[in-house]
């Protein structure tokens, strides 16, 4: 019952007895009241303290001003971090510098070690526990099984990240865990059921070993067991100082006196069990009682370093000055990164040369290299007054696949530069390779990326030293694993090898580099195409009416279906449909379809016609079965009268007289985004169980990837398509799903104003500072990349369209090259000849860095359309 609930219908109830009653409680439960109240303030302070923990930034992470979210970005190059500590009593130590942390136990699940040549990871830590018993005994035993030591209530840390931790009490629950204990003091006595846990560290390791340094080498070498000692591993670790986070578990460093280090001058909250000498040394009175004492990371407080792209530093920033960024852009380059230049096919008897890049500007896109030739070696490029260094555009520079590396990157030294090394890492010169069979030796050629420095590499190596390689002399350990689970998918492969094979062709053809391909999630399915029989064909060929269309969409929230474009049966065809035995069901249901001429020289550029001669289509070669079913027939009927009726404009199809499930999709790039006036073509294929799987899809790239969703390899990347995941709408169905519906979510939803949001998860940037600018960004390259697949369009149309490539450039060429000197002029991609728009990033004009490339790119557009017979004055 309540002890403060009233009856207010209480006939006993007055003002007096309301007045003594209240007196009473006053009296009665204000201690109580006290008690809570001053409780309550300190759990305020408390979560007031959790509350205003500061955003933590690590070694590598990228970062921007708050103050300028869409101006250049910055990579955090160093870290200071101070933190409050808690005891177990309560006891809070201030402003601790966290280079005297350290972790309370030597290895954790998750851990990078070395071993010899070897390389593992750790999978799991068993405990070594060391036990306080109350008549003084102390032993350590190994705890594989945490069903051998039960805790003891009161628990201290309900959400302790380990199991065991010091000052816990523990119940031996299997005796049996003594015989392999090590008795520190005393020794084993059966009456002894429960003790103290004094110290905790590990005892046994298991690890999985990756991979041999001998082995990157080509000497091949056994693994080591898994089961390892601790003594044996070196922990590989960077920047272990600036990890803390709230809640961490650790250690302080302690002098041979049981001194607990502590700056000067620093200020603590601590209970009278602590001491502080006049050296601001702090020492627990108990310390030699037997006990390890472990601390709770409470608060944290970082300073930062940070390196710009325009290659200043700023020292000391604090966290709340800068914004993380999640996204980076295709184009944004850092000081000291390796960049490769992008080379046209007319360019391919010269070497592609490997720069260094020394600053940038972020808004113009424009990157200053010192150029170092031949690529992969370390001699300088010189020109007649020393080093080349040149200002050349973001879009014609891409990623050193091979000399790019990530601050924290594990890495090898390179076998074949062993012997070219800096002077030894422990003293004197590098042991030669034959010499390297120590454990000490390995761990000089095993390391860390601490950053780029000095046109090379800072590396910390497994033994501690710090030096500067180049970047031919050590390989990354992700690239090593990337290489082999590749050869392992292509040596099991059965992928496509039309597509390799065309995309090789396309790469010769085009007159532009490619750009490196990118497998979406999940994919693309290989259908069996279906061949009909001669006989049939005779019949079908003309029914040959409207085909259908194919077609990519961005993210898989996007394709959504149009009620208007539902097939429905006419009565007369169902009613045909079930009359009529299966034999002659093809035969009326042709009957019933208006036959469509043939397409003529003069007719050649209408949306919807009937071709002959497939052979150049993509899905030419995928062979079928002779097995016409109704449903398939009715349901490429009633494709062909949508197409045919409701194909809008910007969208042509061609069907094939001899081959219907072949049909193959052109589609207008749309004004306002950066394809506008650009072709784009589209294979499409109806597999046997169509309607019940989506139609097959290939673009064609021209081996160029100028968009999220559509691939250099020809793929098309949408969840209407089952290469992507989806849900309800954004799925093929069977019943209500069309063709005309992928072409259309193609047409408005893919080629769209704004690409970059096409990529999976990128919506969520949209109309955030960094992924407008990213948009921008994405917008200028897909507009150059564009400009090329017209040059690759007009030298090499696919079957059919030749007319329809002519009139349309023909038509449409003044425009491309006035929006192209528009563009030049400044105005944003999209938008030529609009002063007014601005983007929402802010931005009004385009960048120099593109400028800079469509500078170089319209002579060669211009050339390529007087080549083709068109002149940009029609």
């Amino acid at each position: 019952m309540d002890l403060f609930a009233i009856d207010s219908d209480s006939e006993s109830y007055s003002g007096t007895s309301d007045s003594e009653d209240q007196e009473e409680c006053e009296f009665t439960y204000s201690d109580h009241a006290q008690n809570i109240l001053s409780s309550l303030d300190e759990s305020i302070g408390k979560i007031d303290n959790f509350l205003t923990f500061e955003r933590g930034f690590l070694h590598g992470d990228i970062v921007c001003p708050v103050s300028d979210p869409s101006g250049q970005l910055g990579r955090v190059v160093g870290v200071a971090m101070f933190v409050d500590l808690e005891t177990s009593s309560g006891d809070i130590i201030t402003d601790v510098n966290s280079k005297k942390l350290s972790r309370v136990r030597s290895f954790v699940s998750g851990d990078c070690v070395v071993m010899g040549p070897w390389i593992g990871r750790v999978i799991r830590a068993f405990d070594l526990v060391t036990l306080l018993f109350s008549d003084g005994a102390k032993c350590e035993m190994l705890v594989r099984d945490s069903e051998a030591l039960k805790p003891i209530p009161p628990i201290l840390f309900e959400d302790a990240p380990y199991f065991y931790y010091p000052g816990q009490r523990v119940r031996i629950v299997q005796p049996s865990i003594f015989e392999s204990a090590t008795w520190l003091c005393g020794s084993w006595r059966a009456n002894r059921d429960d003790g103290v846990v004094s110290h905790v560290d590990v005892g046994l390791v298991h690890v999985n070993w990756i991979t041999s340094v001998t082995n990157v080498w080509g000497d091949k070498s056994s693994s080591p067991g898994n089961i390892q000692d601790p003594k044996n591993l070196t922990l590989l670790s960077c920047f272990p100082y600036a990890n803390w986070q709230l809640g961490d578990w650790c250690a302080l460093t302690s002098d041979d006196h049981g001194c607990l280090w502590m700056d000067s001058g620093k200020s603590c909250i601590l209970s009278k069990a602590w001491k502080c000498d006049s050296h601001g040394h702090m020492r627990l009175e108990n310390y030699s009682s037997g006990y390890s004492q472990t601390y709770i990371v409470s608060k944290t407080k970082s300073t930062v370093d940070v390196l710009w792209q325009n290659g200043s530093i700023s020292l000391g920033l604090e966290p709340q000055t800068l914004v993380p960024v999640s996204t980076l852009g295709d184009y944004d380059f850092w000081p000291g990164q390796f960049v490769l230049e992008k080379l046209a096919v007319e360019d391919s008897a010269r070497c592609q040369r490997t720069g260094i890049v020394r600053d940038v500007d972020a808004l113009e896109r424009t990157v200053n290299v010192k150029w170092i030739s031949p690529a992969g070696s370390d001699a300088v490029s010189y020109g007649r007054s020393g080093p080349t260094v040149e200002t050349v555009s973001a879009y014609e520079l891409v990623e050193h696949p091979d000399f790019s590396f990530c601050t924290g990157e594990v890495v090898i030294r390179s076998a074949v530069n062993i012997d070219k090394s800096e002077a030894d890492l422990t003293n004197g010169s590098l042991a030669s390779r034959e010499s390297l069979d120590t454990h000490s030796d390995f761990l000089s050629c095993i390391g860390n990326v601490l950053g780029y420095k000095d046109d090379g590499i800072e590396v910390q190596w497994a033994n501690g030293v710090i030096s500067k390689v180049q970047h031919f002399e050590i390989i990354g350990l992700d690239k090593l694993l990337d290489s082999s689970l590749e050869s392992m998918h292509e040596e099991h492969a059965t992928g496509d090898s039309v597509d390799v094979a065309e995309q090789e062709e396309m790469h010769h053809e085009n007159a532009n580099i490619a750009l490196e391909s990118t497998d979406c999630t999940g994919s693309l399915c290989k259908a069996t195409a279906f061949l009909f029989p001669k006989t049939a064909f005779d019949f079908l060929t003309n029914v040959a009416t409207s085909l259908f269309g194919t077609h990519g969409s961005p993210s898989p929230s996007s394709v959504v279906v149009d009620p208007q474009y539902q097939i429905i049966m006419t009565a007369e065809m169902q009613t045909s449909a079930d009359e009529l035995p299966e034999e002659k069901l093809t035969v009326e249901l042709v009957a019933k379809i208006e036959k469509p001429n043939l397409s003529s020289e003069d007719n050649i550029s209408k949306r919807f016609d009937v071709v002959t001669d497939c052979s150049d289509h993509h899905f030419v070669k995928e062979s079928g079965h002779e097995n016409v079913t109704r449903g398939w027939v009715k349901k490429v009927q009633q494709e062909w009268t949508i197409l045919q009726n409701d194909l809008p404009d910007g969208i042509h199809a061609r069907v094939f007289e001899e081959r219907m499930d072949l049909l193959r999709a052109c589609i207008v790039g749309a004004a306002g985004t950066p394809y506008h006036d650009n072709l784009f073509f589209f294979d499409i294929f109806f597999p046997p169980d169509y309607p019940h799987e989506p139609p097959s899809v290939h673009y064609h790239s021209g081996g160029l990837r100028l968009n999220p969703n559509l691939y250099e390899s020809g793929k098309v990347c949408l969840s209407l398509l089952k290469t992507w995941t989806g849900t309800g709408n954004e799925v093929w169905n069977p019943e209500n799903s069309t063709v005309l519906q992928l072409l259309l979510s193609l047409q408005a939803l893919v080629l769209n104003e704004k690409p970059y949001f096409n990529e999976a998860g990128y919506d969520k940037f949209l109309g955030k500072a960094d992924g407008e600018k990213n948009s921008i960004t994405y917008n200028e390259n897909a507009f150059l990349l564009s400009c090329k697949s017209m040059m690759y369009v007009l030298h090499k149309p696919p079957k059919h369209f030749e007319k329809l490539v002519k009139e349309h450039f023909t038509c449409r060429a003044p425009c491309i090259l006035d929006a192209c000197e528009a563009y030049l002029g400044g105005d944003l991609v999209g938008h030529a000849h609009d002063k007014a728009y601005i983007s929402e990033d802010g931005s009004k004009s385009c960048s120099t860095g593109f400028k800079i490339m469509l500078g170089k790119l319209l002579p060669k557009l211009a050339a390529a359309f007087s080549e083709a017979g068109i002149t940009s004055g029609q």
